[in-house]
């Protein structure tokens, strides 16, 4: 097991995608509304324009950029487990995790939300999406040697929400 690649689970990363891109469309139409709006000027209404070429043009762009952000997504977040730690890459940045420093790993909850939620004394706690087959959090729960009890962990940080 040692640097071995594990890709994060596809439907995970979908979603996530096309919920960020979803608030991402909506505020770049709410900016471009000019294109798809007018002024009625017999009652002073808002109405529709007729669809032209421009806002074909604006929407084809929109589903053409959302398509071509989305491929390095799934090509460039993955992890790699290591001897000692293990690493996550999202898309340019590169974050290391030493198994000595994780202090608790939420198993129930990363196992019902098909996700890896763990507290390390460098960063806090961490919400990662999950690979398929679940093979970074049963190495988590074998190479991490400082982990404790849900009721350790509440008393040593109670600002922490478990």
């Amino acid at each position: 097991m040692v640097n071995m690649k594990l890709r994060i689970a596809a439907w995970r990363l979908i979603w996530r995608f096309l919920v960020v891109i979803l608030i991402i469309y909506v505020v770049a139409l709410g900016f471009l509304s000019y294109f798809f709006l007018t002024i009625d000027q017999e009652t002073n209404s808002i109405v529709f324009l007729p669809f032209g070429i421009n806002q074909i043009i604006i929407l084809v762009g929109m589903f053409v950029l959302g398509v071509i952000a989305f491929i390095p997504s799934l090509t460039s977040c993955y992890y790699v487990v290591e001897k000692k730690s293990f690493t996550m890459r999202r898309y340019w940045k590169i974050y290391e995790f030493s198994y000595a420093n994780i202090e608790f790993i939420d198993i129930e909850e990363s196992k019902r939300k098909k996700m890896v939620i763990f507290y390390a004394s460098t960063c806090k706690t961490k919400y990662l999406l999950g690979d398929k087959k679940g093979i970074l959090l049963e190495t988590l729960i074998k190479k991490c040697p400082n982990t404790m009890s849900v009721e350790e962990f509440r008393r040593r940080h109670p600002e922490e929400k478990y």
